[in-house]
């Protein structure tokens, strides 16, 4: 099959969500230190795995952007995912990434979520976005503030209490 990115980096690109690979979201999905913010560091099951793919796919579909996976443009290894998504029971459009543990801390974060950021602008015509992280995930407010979001506040949404961020466009 031939992948056709929908986004580009200087060292990435990103795919519309019918490229999620299951063994690919596995992988992330069943590492607790990759799951530490979102589950609480429980690893999902293959039936969570599979519904969460499921999800995406539909999102997509439906609102017409959506979590996309991304690849390394040097040998095409997946390196985790990110795009936009509607925020827990909102109008508003979230950003949103996870990697792979063997790419933190080399920028691949930021790199995406400014180039998300530009997609969802120029080709999406959105004029907000916004993103919410653990209250104790400093590595993802960093990204977040790199990017050109804005601290707003503490909010509840996925069932638990985080870190709320606004972008204006």
């Amino acid at each position: 099959m031939t992948i056709h990115p929908l986004i580009t980096t200087e060292r990435t690109y990103l795919c519309t969500p019918d490229h999620l690979a299951f063994s690919n979201i596995r992988k992330l999905d069943s590492d607790p230190e990759i799951m530490r913010y979102i589950t609480g560091g429980k690893p999902r099951s293959q039936a969570e795995s599979k519904d969460w793919i499921a999800k995406r796919l539909a999102e997509y579909k439906r609102d017409g952007f959506g979590l996309m996976p991304a690849y390394l443009k040097e040998n095409d290894a997946f390196i985790g995912w990110g795009g936009l998504k509607l925020l827990d029971d909102t109008d508003k459009i979230e950003v949103g990434y996870r990697f792979d543990k063997l790419y933190w801390g080399q920028g691949f974060a930021t790199e995406i979520t400014k180039a998300v950021i530009e997609y969802a602008h120029k080709e999406l015509g959105i004029e907000q976005l916004v993103a919410v992280t653990d209250l104790e995930n400093e590595a993802s407010k960093n990204v977040l503030m790199k990017s050109g979001f804005q601290y707003i506040s503490k909010a509840h949404h996925y069932n638990t209490e985080v870190d709320y961020f606004e972008i204006n466009l």
